[in-house]
């Protein structure tokens, strides 16, 4: 058995049959236009953002030497946002060979946890040439 419609239903499509073809072409070409500009101005306020470490990613010191920290930049949405990144695992003992990792991770609404990484290389420590020979492949 069929089921009644309602009043509001009848009235609903009434209005869809009245609706003229070119008020569904226009409404559909504004739709895309819309689309179009948005994308166009998305690229635009985001072109330039970037999360990169300054210096060099892979630093090599001799054991006693002193590590300085060259940074890095943040820019999102054409706002720097430098501060907002965080810095973990920075201890590096250069009294003692080894490879260590400094990851530094932002978290923005346009790169969403991004993390990037450079490693400080103290001495020549006994996995030095497989670490290079990994490093090489991650470049």
């Amino acid at each position: 058995m069929a089921r009644k419609k309602t009043g509001v239903q009848r009235a609903a499509e009434k209005t869809v049959k009245k609706t003229h073809i070119a008020t569904v072409v226009l409404a559909v070409l504004f739709l895309a236009v819309g689309a179009a500009a948005g994308i166009f101005v998305s690229g635009q306020v985001t072109k330039n953002d970037a999360f990169e470490l300054r210096g060099e990613k892979c630093v090599y010191l001799e054991v006693g030497q002193s590590y300085e920290e060259a940074g890095w930049t943040a820019t999102s949405f054409r706002r720097d946002v430098s501060d907002k990144v965080v810095v973990t695992k920075n201890t590096v003992d250069t009294s003692r060979e080894g490879i260590y990792e400094i990851i530094y991770i932002l978290n923005d609404f346009r790169f969403s946890q991004a993390r990037r990484v450079r490693y400080v290389v103290v001495g020549e420590p006994d996995d030095l040439a497989r670490f290079e020979e990994w490093l090489g492949g991650t470049e």
